[in-house]
């Protein structure tokens, strides 16, 4: 029977609509638990986490004191261990879990020198002058992640447009990425096919400088780096609270008290104890990844399109396909399936192989697509918000976020502005019914979806 395509009905009503007492609040809240078979995605390996078992724990006591902690292992927290320990401080990095645990071992490995949901115009009116540092930084940050650990040797990432393209727009929008430093280009669809090997998109943007990674390598190449420089890096150990203590902040961990004389919390959607800041401080919305087996023609960019259900691909160095969907009520594995098969059908013509593996993660979304954050005081900062572009965009926040603790202005990035709306379930609940609405508009114009009938 083929499944139905997800529509408003689908869509969990947000917790502050009018029936907020019924049991609808108590299921579809976005503070709620996830449905079981989105639980077992979130707690699954990654394909990256699966591919390369688990790294030894290496048990690192916990120091008495230092200049810095950084919550959060992954790429932002990491970069930030860093290039703390290369200004010179003692450093020490608290991961409630592994190395790679949460988005940055999770996700799809695209490495993108732009932001979310921006343009150069929409990117000036935020950040102002800053804009075109912050790019510049997003690139060159992006750079340094394809010459590391994990780095695969496709160059580029592409957006292709879905739908009817204006060239001169095209044009002028990679006129005004240039123009602001980042290395774009426009496409048509003969250019596109060569690069991403589907004719279905008219047009779109090429930018040079992106590409992808298997992000669990490059976490894991981080996290040595961190320890060669001396840093101390302790897993399995969470912070609990984190309370003003004289000119620094006391840590308390499973493993002891930490006294810091400055923290970065960087737990971002995975943050929770005392780090629970920063998932509270954005609207997590879950992404579901898939591998099929079977190939696609030539050697194709990844790629991510316009559309608010965004259709992205990417091929893994052993030939399988990688996609995925934003996660919406009641999808299960046989409709994932039919789904992301129907994307391959349409996109490449070719019948897709076995659904290999599934897993999924939380994508932090804020209301200006723009990292949030916040600092209680000059000695203690929490950022959240990747908007789905989070490899290149950690890196760099690592960076900033590390110079503004330490004196400096960064990119003069401001914390965001407060929002009556950041980080309320009423925001998640209307991202995913633009995604819902989006992609029933979509599926409109695509043969129905073909539900396998076998088990799950």
């Amino acid at each position: 029977m083929p499944a139905r395509s997800a529509c408003w009905r689908c869509v969990p009503r947000p917790s502050s609509s009018p029936c907020s007492g019924s049991p609808w609040r108590r299921r579809w809240s976005t503070r709620a638990m996830p449905d079981d078979g989105l639980k077992q995605w979130l707690a699954a390996p990654s394909v990256w986490q699966l591919d390369a078992g688990e790294a030894p724990r290496q048990d690192t006591p916990l120091p008495r004191r230092v200049d810095l902690a950084v919550l959060g292992a992954g790429l932002g927290g990491l970069s930030a261990a860093l290039h703390g320990l290369e200004a010179g401080c003692s450093v020490c990095v608290l991961e409630a879990q592994r190395v790679g645990a949460g988005a940055s071992g999770r996700n799809s490995g695209f490495v993108v020198p732009a932001p979310s949901r921006q343009t150069p115009a929409s990117l000036e009116r935020l950040l102002g002058e800053a804009a075109g540092p912050f790019v510049r930084g997003l690139q060159e940050a992006g750079t340094r992640l394809l010459q590391g650990p994990g780095a695969s040797a496709v160059q580029g990432w592409a957006q292709p447009w879905d739908g009817e393209v204006d060239p001169a727009a095209v044009v002028r929008l990679a006129d005004d990425w240039r123009r602001l430093g980042v290395e774009a280009r426009a496409a048509d669809r003969d250019a596109l096919q060569a690069r991403i090997g589907t004719d279905r998109y008219a047009g779109g943007l090429c930018f040079e400088r992106g590409g992808q990674i298997d992000p669990y390598a490059a976490a894991q190449g981080l996290a040595e780096r961190v320890r060669q420089a001396g840093g101390s890096l302790v897993e399995g150990c969470p912070a609990l609270t984190l309370r003003p203590r004289g000119e620094g902040y006391l840590i308390r961990t499973p493993q002891g008290d930490l006294l810091a004389d400055r923290v970065l919390v960087a737990g971002n959607a995975y943050g929770r104890e005392a780090s629970a800041t920063t998932r509270r401080a954005i609207s997590p919305l879950a992404l579901v990844l898939a591998t099929f087996a079977g190939d696609v023609p030539g050697e194709p960019l990844p790629f991510s399109d316009n559309r608010k259900d965004i259709w992205f691909f990417r091929r893994l160095a052993d030939g399988r396909l990688l996609t995925g969907c934003f996660a919406l009520p009641g999808l299960d594995r046989r409709q994932c399936e039919a789904l992301l098969g129907q994307r391959i059908r349409h996109l490449y013509g070719v019948e897709p192989g076995p659904l290999q593996h599934v897993w999924a993660g939380w994508v932090g979304l804020t209301l200006n697509a723009l990292p949030r954050i916040e600092s209680r005081d000059a000695r203690l900062l929490h950022w959240s918000g990747c908007n789905g572009r989070g490899l290149a965009l950690s890196s760099l926040m690592g960076r900033l976020l590390v110079e503004r603790l330490l004196g400096g202005d960064g990119l003069g990035l401001p914390p965001a502005a407060p929002s009556p709306w950041q980080g309320m379930p009423l925001l998640g609940w209307l991202g995913r019914l633009a995604i819902a609405l989006d992609r029933r508009q979509r599926h409109r114009g695509l043969p129905a979806p073909v539900v396998s009938l076998s088990a799950s």
